[in-house]
């Protein structure tokens, strides 16, 4: 009796383990498709967004990139870059001269023939000059209300009276200066591309113009603004390859701006294409 009830038990005992394998195998088959499943669909998911991922990718390393750059630059380059006002002078020349003291030193007036002839060139000097402060003064006057305009954010307006003073300067006034307030006004009033042509016009013609990296900046806003990101890319570029040439804090804090300005563009013209790649995926998949 005793015999039989091990036999059955140990039947009992082979049988539960056969059972308990079985179980096991099907677990672990159960497992290895649904792990199966989820690699698949995570390649699926992969495979469908691929376009996004890599530009995300892209777009990560290209800001890691100019934020490295931009730690190399602040830490062997010029350390002195701090809070700069910006000084903006308009320099006005004004020449007063009188009839009077081109006469001075003329011989006696025995030599009335060569005194006359002085007395002739003189005077066709004086007139010259006396255009010329005209003119000065009423540029001047044109620029100091532009300026005041400027100023109080009357930017349409300001536009107007340096229109009106560039009309009127003279060769010795800073006309560089005031094309770049001109400039800045048609931006401020959202008219991009007559700021782009002022600026354009100032960086061609003025060459050694302390505005240059100013007006550069500037183009590269306008350009980015109108949506033209990779012309605005182009523009600060160009500031970043003369960064040898900066001859004053406000050219160097210009270059350190633009290393941020560019990451931004780069991230703007990034979702323009992130947008265009999502609409063609799901109009394909409709």
């Amino acid at each position: 009796m005793s015999d039989f009830i091990e036999q059955n038990e140990s039947q009992i005992h082979q049988q539960s383990q056969e059972i308990l394998v079985d179980t096991s195998k099907k677990w672990e088959n159960g497992k290895d498709t649904n792990l199966r499943f989820k690699v698949s669909r995570i390649a699926l998911i992969l495979r469908r967004y691929r376009p996004s991922i890599a530009i995300n990718i892209f777009i990560v390393g290209i800001v890691c990139l100019l934020f490295f750059l931009q730690k190399h630059w602040m830490n062997y380059g010029n350390k002195d870059i701090g809070h700069l006002v910006e000084k903006k002078v308009i320099e006005i020349a004004k020449k007063n001269m009188s009839l009077n003291n081109a006469l001075i030193n003329i011989p006696d007036e025995n030599d009335r023939f060569e005194r006359s002839i002085l007395n002739k060139k003189d005077v066709d000097t004086l007139t010259s000059m006396d255009r010329r402060n005209e003119a000065s003064v009423d540029n001047s006057k044109y620029i100091i209300e532009a300026n005041r305009l400027y100023e109080q954010g009357y930017y349409e307006n300001a536009a107007i009276y340096y229109e009106e003073g560039l009309n009127n300067s003279m060769s010795f006034l800073n006309q560089d200066f005031i094309m770049y307030r001109l400039g800045d006004c048609y931006l401020l009033s959202k008219r991009y591309k007559d700021a782009l042509r002022v600026f354009n016009t100032l960086i061609s013609d003025y060459i050694n113009s302390p505005y240059q990296f100013k007006s550069r900046l500037k183009m590269g806003e306008c350009y980015a603004t109108i949506g033209e990101f990779k012309q605005a890319l182009k523009s600060l570029y160009t500031i970043l390859a003369q960064e040898g040439r900066c001859s004053s804090e406000d050219d160097k804090l210009i270059v350190a701006d633009s290393y941020f300005k560019i990451a931004d563009y780069y991230m703007e013209e990034a979702k323009r294409l992130l947008k265009m790649s999502t609409i063609g995926t799901s109009s394909t998949n409709q």
